[in-house]
């Protein structure tokens, strides 16, 4: 398309908004932990603005919509089973005690029941973990950069990278979460027209959901209890997404943990999780169906590439004008994600291992300026993860194997830890290392083609099982080895404990999220 001074000027203005909230944000910083965290530095409302901006912007979007074209309303899974049970439980269980124990991130969680090595073993490989997620968002960028403006992916990738790095140097966290409220506004901005029209180009809600193909309508009914070579199946979708993956990734999530912990009043941590879990119930069919009619409407052929279902659905519906405010819109929320991972990665580094380990003497402004470092060292690394996303047709596929290797072997731990703390004491690094070894490998062995499934998904929920089963075995038979750890003084050695506060607005929204989520499931079965 071409572009006129009126979208030359959007496009300035919106860069310049980022940038000045970089400038600002950075004059408030106090110390390293503000800088990395922003600990009790938000009101409620923006708490709960920024992590449903994190949690459901455009990578969510992109991702999702093109799940939705690949495998129909399967997709809903993700939002269902993959994430409304782990928040509700998170709610009433871990997120209070994280809260309660006062622990910044789930860094500290692990620190506190496992010691200082496992910390640093974990905070190592959910770095990693960060880096390779920022390489998706640098990716899906770029794709979008491609697909509209013609530009090329280097382009693209440099240019998000540069932005990105200005308003994390300058700002940290608070910076983020402040791009992410105006970042969300114009995503939501950019993809709610879209419904509109899908729905009025069928005819109505009734119509177009008649135009689902029978084979991507339900959610249940085609799916086998146990086949590996079926596009998915129950045992997968249920331990592998819904256990595994699900409360691997939202009980170790550090964007959301960062948000939440992020509120003033620490009574109100629970809101923030419970909200997220309404956005999802709302996301699912905001994005998922337009997704699953894409293929109706676009003729995708036989080899598509599902990552630009978003993009060619907008190009197809909008007015040129209209098309602006697309890109606007994802480029701004991936913009978000992308600084989101950022500031995760340098909160891992610098809490996990470089201040415990390497340097644990240094003032706050020592602190402050490699906080900085090491995001710019995020920035360029994820330059790299980009190219290693690209080879991909199917973000969320992608994403999904990066959970399967690193969440499942955390979300063990944290399992452990909050149900057997004393069984579990002193096998922590062999459990997290050997856990994460057994998915590489697996991941390893499907990509060689020894290990054959119906599709990469049903290959990522086998691997999260596995991860999860390798981790928890490892961590329990070393901690019997290694009594002597396991008396080390210091560590928490009793169970989580659910909340005691469980307030009539908090427990009724709970289980109306829950109920709508079960009706969502007897609908589509």
């Amino acid at each position: 398309m071409v572009w006129n001074p009126f979208h030359i000027a959007l496009a300035v203005v919106y860069i310049a908004s980022l940038l000045l909230v970089g400038v600002l944000t950075g004059r408030r910083r106090r110390d390293s932990n503000q800088f990395l965290n922003a600990t009790g530095a938000f009101p409620l409302w923006v708490c709960i603005a920024a992590a449903i901006a994190a949690n459901c912007g455009s990578l969510d979007v992109i991702a999702m919509m093109a799940l939705g074209a690949q495998y129909g309303m399967l997709a809903c899974h993700f939002y269902w089973i993959g994430a409304i049970p782990a928040l509700v439980v998170l709610v009433f269980w871990l997120l209070p005690a994280y809260a309660r124990e006062r622990f910044p991130t789930v860094l500290d969680f692990i620190s506190r029941y496992y010691g200082p090595e496992t910390r640093a073993a974990v905070a190592l490989g959910m770095a990693a973990m960060m880096l390779l997620l920022a390489g998706v968002c640098l990716c899906a960028t770029a794709q979008v950069a491609t697909s509209f403006l013609g530009w090329n992916f280097l382009s693209g990738v440099l240019l998000t990278a540069a932005l990105v790095l200005f308003y994390t140097w300058m700002g940290g966290l608070r910076a983020t979460v402040y791009n992410e409220l105006l970042h969300f506004a114009v995503v939501l901005a950019a993809i709610l027209p879209l419904g509109y029209f899908v729905v009025r180009d069928f005819g109505g809600v009734r119509s177009l959901i008649s135009s689902i193909p029978s084979a991507k309508f339900h959610v249940w009914q085609t799916l086998p209890w146990i086949s590996p070579h079926a596009v998915m199946d129950r045992f997968g979708v249920i331990l592998g997404l819904g256990l595994v993956l699900s409360f691997g990734y939202w009980s170790t999530d550090f964007v959301l943990m960062q948000r939440a912990l992020a509120v003033r009043r620490a009574e109100d941590v629970q809101y923030v999780p419970l909200a997220l879990a309404a956005a999802k119930l709302i996301f699912a069919m905001l994005i998922v169906v337009p997704g699953v009619i894409a293929p109706l409407v676009l003729h995708l052929g036989t080899a598509p590439n599902w990552n630009a279902t978003l993009p060619a659905m907008m190009l197809h519906y909008y007015n040129p004008w209209w098309v602006v405010i697309g890109i606007t819109g994802l480029a701004a929320s991936l913009v978000s994600t992308f600084a989101n991972n950022v500031s995760g990665f340098s909160a891992a580094w610098m809490q996990g291992v470089y201040r415990p380990w390497i340097y644990s003497r240094g003032s706050e402004s020592h602190y402050l300026w490699m906080g900085r470092i090491a995001n710019a060292a995020a920035v360029l690394l994820s330059i790299g993860g980009a190219h290693v996303a690209l080879e991909y047709h199917s973000l969320m596929e992608y994403m999904q194997m990066i959970f399967a290797a690193f969440n499942g072997p955390v979300f063990a731990l944290v399992a452990l830890a909050a149900l057997a703390p004393r069984r579990a004491a002193g096998g922590g690094v062999a459990g997290f290392v050997l856990g994460l070894a057994s998915a590489v490998l697996h991941q390893a062995l499907v990509h060689a083609g020894v290990l054959r499934y119906g599709s990469l998904m049903t290959a990522n929920f086998y691997a999260a099982v596995l991860s999860f089963g390798v981790a928890a075995v490892s961590t329990l038979i070393a901690a019997r080895v290694n009594r002597r750890k396991r008396k080390e003084p210091g560590l928490i050695s009793e169970p989580v404990r659910l909340s005691g506060h469980f307030s009539a607005p908090i427990a009724l929204a709970a289980l109306a999220i829950l109920l709508v989520g079960i009706a969502c499931n007897a609908i589509f079965r």
